[in-house]
């Protein structure tokens, strides 16, 4: 695990490990694979903190985001 993955939250990296398993997802792709999965608000939310940190881009595919991971494992 890089210093940066160090510094993320249990969350951010379960959703960082679905980004790197599947190559890129939607928000509700990512709810779907998380274990206890929390609201669709709370992952958008993550995924833009994620965003912030530089960890993941986004690409818009007409109403949605698709999430990719930005950082190498």
């Amino acid at each position: 695990m890089t210093s940066a993955h160090r510094d993320l939250s249990r969350r951010e990296r379960q959703i960082l490990d679905i980004l790197y398993r599947n190559g890129r997802a939607t928000a509700a792709e990512v709810q779907a694979a998380l274990p206890e999965p929390p609201s669709y608000s709370a992952v958008r939310a993550l995924l833009r903190i994620l965003e912030d940190k530089g960890h993941v881009r986004h690409e818009q595919d007409g109403p949605r985001y698709i999430y990719l991971p930005t950082v190498a494992r």
